[in-house]
């Protein structure tokens, strides 16, 4: 593996980026990393994140956790305090995770609601409000 973090994988035949003489490919390649193209140090720094705080990993949910969640849901639209804490721990997640869950989820839920509104407007044959 290269020292520069590239990961290992089949190297495709070097591409010139303009006024470079040592095959880095074009900008556009970047974003196709793993892709196998041999990336120069020397025309092609490394992207790195931003210092300071580091980013998020996306929570990936379980079928039962997601279950549990749409469930609560269903009950009330709101947790809070204990309530959280008591979910979060029982399906192993942070109260973070909850929280933000139940927010999107809230979002969802106003966008679906709108959306039947709307359609019901329609088939009364009034139409979408101007705004």
């Amino acid at each position: 593996s290269p020292p520069w973090g590239c990961p290992p994988g089949p190297l495709l035949p070097p591409l010139r980026a303009p006024g470079c003489g040592c095959g880095v490919p074009p900008a556009w390649a970047a974003r196709l990393g793993a892709a196998g193209f041999l990336i120069s140090k020397c025309c092609f720094p490394l992207l790195k994140a931003k210092p300071g705080k580091a980013k998020r990993v996306r929570t990936i949910f379980s079928s039962e956790q997601l279950a549990r969640l749409e469930q609560e849901f269903a009950r009330q639209r709101y947790l809070v305090g204990q309530e959280r804490c008591l979910l979060a721990s029982s399906l192993r997640l942070t109260e973070e995770q909850v929280k933000v869950w139940f927010q999107n989820r809230r979002i969802k839920w106003r966008k679906q609601s709108l959306e039947q509104q709307q359609a019901k407007l329609a088939r009364m044959g009034l139409g979408t409000p101007q705004r």
